[in-house]
């Protein structure tokens, strides 16, 4: 077991070659977010919950970003607790 406030870094599913797959955009909302000033920990948390919704949709055989439907979105979000549901708006 590691240290209090030690993480593993967890796997993204996807093709990490992929400029527009997973492994990508999900590093790139990572930094997006430390431009914006998030913490560290935050960025961390909001990087483990992307990376439920890329394995659920994986798990479903959806393999890139541009297979994803909102009807997908909502049959994942339906299935969360009621306080992990909110999921803050990015700017461009």
């Amino acid at each position: 077991m590691g240290r209090r406030g030690e993480h593993k870094a967890q796997h993204v599913p996807g093709d990490p070659a992929d400029p527009a797959g997973w492994p990508a955009l999900v590093d790139q909302f990572c930094e997006h977010m430390g431009a914006k000033g998030f913490s560290p920990r935050t960025i961390a948390n909001r990087r483990g919950g992307v990376i439920a919704l890329v394995a659920w949709l994986a798990e479903r055989g959806v393999a890139t970003p541009a297979e994803v439907t909102r009807p997908m979105v909502e049959r994942y979000q339906h299935g969360l607790p009621p306080a992990t549901i909110s999921i803050p708006a990015i700017s461009p």
